[in-house]
C-alpha cells in the first residue's frame, strides 16, 4: 500500500508535443526553434528545446503534471503559451505569425496620459493601446514600432513597459530617435491588442506647465487629471468626470499642446475608509516608494477609469484628433 502511494506522488513526466501553425499562410511552420520553461516555486527553469519538422510538429520531453511555458521563435519574434498543471500537453497548437517591418494593421487605438501634481512635482503616465486587426506581426527593431515624446527635464526619470496580447508586462529600454526629445521602442506589435506604458516625473513650479507631443496620427488622445486639478490650454477640452474616481477627462485635439495645472492631487480609486495604508497613489510620497510602484498604480488607475469614462470618449469619437 505505502509503495503505491509512493507511486501515485511521483511527478508524471512525458511528451509536450504539438504542431506550430502560421497564422499568416494557415500552415504548419517547418524550422521554428521550440523552448519549454519549467514554472515552479523556485522560479523558471529551462526544460528543453527543438525544431519543428517539415509538417510543423514538435515533441519535447516535461513534467506533464508541472506548469510550462512554451515559446517559439520566429522571424525575430517570441510567441508564448502557457501551459497549466493538468493542462492536456499533446497536441498542442502554438501559433505564430510572418513579420514585416510595416506597420500593416497595426493603428493606436487609445491613448490616455494622467498627470499628476503637487505642486513641486510632476507625475506622467502614458498608456497606449495599439489594435492589430491583421494577421502579420509588425517588428522594426531599427526604428520601432513605439515612438514617443518626453519633456527633456524628465528624460532621465522614464521608464517603459509592454505587454503583448494575453501576455505579461516586460520592461522594456526607451531608446534616443535622431529627433529631438523623441525615444522608441524596439517591441512586436502582434495581432491582438499590445499596450505600452511609459512613465516618468519632472520637477515643476508655480504655475505648473506640461508641454506634450503625440507622435501617431490615428486614435484619439485623452488626458486625465485628478480631483482638485484643473487643466487649461489651447486645443483641450473638458469631456466629463469619471463618477468613480471624479477624474476629469480632457480631449486633446492638437499634436502639439501645452496645459496649464492648478491645484494639486492624485487618482483615488477608493474612498479613504475603504482604502488600506498602502494603497492608492500618494502624490506626496512619489520619491522613492510610489514611483517604484507606477506601473501598477497605472494600471489600476486606468482601470477603473475606462470602465467610467468609456461613454465620455465615445461621444467625442467624430472630432478631429
Amino acid at each position: 500500500m505505502r509503495s503505491l502511494l509512493l507511486v501515485s506522488c511521483l511527478p508524471l513526466f512525458g511528451a509536450i508535443d504539438g504542431t506550430v501553425i502560421n497564422k499568416t499562410t494557415s500552415r504548419p511552420q517547418p524550422g521554428v526553434t521550440v523552448t519549454l520553461t519549467k514554472l515552479g516555486e523556485g522560479g523558471m527553469a529551462p526544460a528543453g528545446s527543438a525544431k519543428t519538422d517539415r509538417d510543423g510538429r514538435f515533441s519535447l520531453e516535461g513534467d506533464a503534471a508541472g506548469a510550462h511555458l512554451l515559446q517559439a521563435s520566429y522571424e525575430g519574434v517570441t510567441y508564448s503559451m502557457s501551459l497549466t498543471r493538468g493542462q492536456p500537453v499533446n497536441g498542442v497548437e502554438l501559433f505564430v505569425y510572418d513579420a514585416s517591418r510595416a506597420k500593416g494593421a497595426a493603428k493606436v487605438d487609445q491613448d490616455m496620459i494622467l498627470l499628476e501634481t503637487d505642486g513641486q512635482n510632476l507625475v506622467v503616465n502614458e498608456t497606449l493601446i495599439y489594435q492589430n486587426s491583421g494577421n502579420t506581426t509588425w517588428s522594426n527593431p531599427s526604428e520601432g514600432t513605439l515612438r514617443f515624446f518626453v519633456p527633456e527635464a524628465a528624460q532621465s526619470q522614464m521608464r517603459v513597459r509592454a505587454m503583448s496580447p494575453n501576455g505579461m508586462p516586460v520592461e522594456r529600454t526607451p531608446l534616443k530617435a535622431s529627433e529631438k526629445n523623441v525615444y522608441y521602442v524596439d517591441f512586436p506589435v502582434k495581432p491582438g491588442e499590445t499596450r505600452f506604458d511609459v512613465s516618468y516625473k519632472m520637477p515643476v513650479s508655480e504655475p505648473v506647465t506640461f508641454t506634450g507631443r503625440t507622435l501617431h496620427k490615428e486614435g484619439k488622445v485623452r488626458l486625465v487629471v485628478p480631483r482638485g486639478v484643473v487643466a487649461e490650454g489651447d486645443g483641450i477640452k473638458m469631456l466629463g468626470t469619471e463618477p468613480q474616481s471624479q477624474a476629469t477627462i480632457y480631449e486633446v485635439e492638437n499634436a502639439r499642446y501645452t496645459v496649464t495645472l492648478s491645484g494639486s492631487g492624485a487618482i483615488r480609486s477608493l474612498e479613504p475608509a475603504e482604502r488600506g495604508e498602502e494603497e492608492g497613489p500618494s502624490i506626496e510620497q512619489i520619491p522613492p516608494r510610489i514611483y517604484g510602484q507606477m506601473y501598477w498604480i497605472l494600471g489600476l488607475s486606468l482601470a477603473l477609469l475606462a470602465l467610467g469614462f468609456w461613454n465620455l470618449y465615445q461621444r467625442g469619437s467624430g472630432r478631429k484628433a
